[in-house]
């Protein structure tokens, strides 16, 4: 073996401990966040809430997550990555205390705000830091590394907390935080390097952080209202929403006319591969966390499975991630985003379309077949579009091109569920909600899914194709060489 690939394979085995142990720390935000939607009713019968009030425990964790990631965007070229992600475990760790301690509503909520604010730090870094540790190379293979919590979780994380409810109660939803955090801490303490910052002297714009902030905070809360009112004219779903759409306009003329200052330079979007992974960001509202979310409950209200015998069957949806993920990172370093992407667009328009059929005695066999090629469907339109989206982006604006993403990812996700819950409700209003009726709600659902899924191909096309293409970075080293 020559030196030249030893020191290769030398850099790739730092470069996955330093993927490792941000996925690490990555696992407990991620986790908290599907075990405590399953906890939610056994919270507020627990705290004698209401579901106006006991909503805000998920809300607000996504608002304070998402208000934290332009924070972060800045943080992170102004300070070392490090110390910056240790402030993200610290204070996720202190909101899990106080939630796991809880007695009152207020207490809870108070307690999700604090850890939203972590995750808004920590979430981000995780792809922040490996794109500037990896230089934009083989990001498909270390997608495909940080992205196994981000596919793997969302299924497992049910299934966790409906047996850690059954078995235990409520408070220790955020009390397995605790051990997590505290070993991440020690992990990046004694075993990450610096990540030394970029722009040492780059100054704080707090208007962008405000109109940054108060668009997503507008948009989250209009849609979370929309779910809620099933009427998209009502005061409380249209205030925020337009707030929301002002405040974004205003900052796209901001940027425009100061790109200096802005804390997301809107340059990145000029990159047609970045535009599309964007696209499908937003559309994985639908494609990939609206049928998340539905699923469970299809599984729960037709089929008549216990919360832990739900998560239980999407363990299947989890292998077939699994098993997929490595092959479509090396497919996506070898050959681009676009052909994995359209394929698995099309797997899972095929897995998801059976679920608009499938009632309450559909064979168990059929079903879990059907979501081991969903999963694999979710390996091929994550891990690509998450590479993809810094395929010749400027190594300045790694950065920002993830505080965009963390964004359009967490309104895409609001939306998503928002849309497929009202589509639920509509089918339901004013009907007996006997399993006839709630199953031909699901596959109405189910076939909303399945049409957004389709149109993914239409942004799919504008990603990299035979990645013969190099960073900017790269191109500016080698012409200096």
């Amino acid at each position: 073996m020559s030196e030249t690939e030893q020191m290769t394979k030398q850099q790739h085995r730092a470069l996955v401990k330093v993927a490792a142990i941000l996925v690490v720390g990555a696992i407990a935000p991620m986790l908290d966040t599907t075990m405590t939607n399953v906890a939610i009713a056994t919270i507020m019968k627990s705290l004698n809430s209401t579901v106006d009030i006991v909503q805000w425990v998920t809300t607000g964790y996504v608002l304070a997550m998402g208000v934290g990631v332009p924070f972060t965007g800045w943080a992170v070229d102004r300070f070392n990555g490090k110390m910056v992600n240790l402030v993200g475990l610290a204070l996720f760790l202190i909101g899990s205390v106080i939630s796991g301690t809880a007695t009152t509503i207020t207490a809870l909520i108070i307690g999700r705000l604090i850890q939203g604010a972590g995750s808004g730090i920590m979430i981000p870094l995780l792809t922040t830091l490996i794109v500037r540790a990896a230089g934009g190379k083989n990001l498909g293979s270390l997608m495909a590394i940080i992205g196994l919590p981000m596919v793997l979780i969302p299924i497992l994380g049910p299934t966790i907390g409906g047996y850690i409810i059954q078995q235990l109660n409520w408070h220790w939803i955020f009390y397995v935080n605790i051990p997590i955090a505290v070993i991440s801490i020690g992990l990046i303490m004694w075993l990450m390097p610096d990540f030394k910052p970029p722009f040492p002297n780059k100054r704080f714009d707090w208007l962008s952080f405000l109109m940054l902030g108060g668009m997503f905070s507008g948009l989250i809360i209009g849609i979370v209202q929309y779910s809620t009112h099933d009427n998209l004219a009502a005061m409380g779903v249209l205030l925020p929403i337009f707030v929301g759409l002002d405040l974004m306009v205003a900052y796209v003329l901001y940027a425009r006319r100061f790109p200096d200052r802005a804390l997301v330079n809107l340059d990145m979007f000029k990159f047609p591969n970045f535009s599309g992974s964007m696209c499908i960001l937003l559309m994985s509202g639908i494609t990939v966390n609206g049928a998340m979310f539905i699923l469970p409950l299809y599984l729960q209200n037709v089929r008549g499975l216990s919360v832990a015998w739900a998560g239980t069957y999407l363990i299947s949806q989890g292998i077939g991630m699994f098993i997929s993920r490595t092959q479509v990172g090396k497919l996506t370093d070898q050959i681009g985003a676009r052909w994995v992407v359209i394929v698995a667009v099309v797997i899972s328009v095929l897995s998801t379309l059976p679920f608009a059929y499938f009632d309450a005695n559909t064979s168990k066999y059929l079903v879990l077949v059907v979501l081991f090629f969903r999963g694999i469907a979710q390996a091929g339109m994550t891990i690509p579009v998450m590479s993809d989206s810094y395929v010749s982006l400027p190594k300045e604006l790694v950065s920002q091109a993830t505080t965009a993403t963390r964004m359009l990812q967490n309104v895409g996700g609001a939306f998503g569920s928002a849309i497929l819950a009202t589509v639920i409700q509509n089918q339901i209003n004013g009907v007996v909600p006997t399993v006839t009726k709630l199953t031909n709600a699901y596959h109405m659902a189910f076939i909303w899914s399945v049409v957004f899924t389709g149109l993914a191909i239409v942004p799919a096309w504008f990603l990299t194709h035979h990645r013969s293409t190099t960073s900017v970075s790269e191109k500016t080293s080698k012409e200096a060489a």
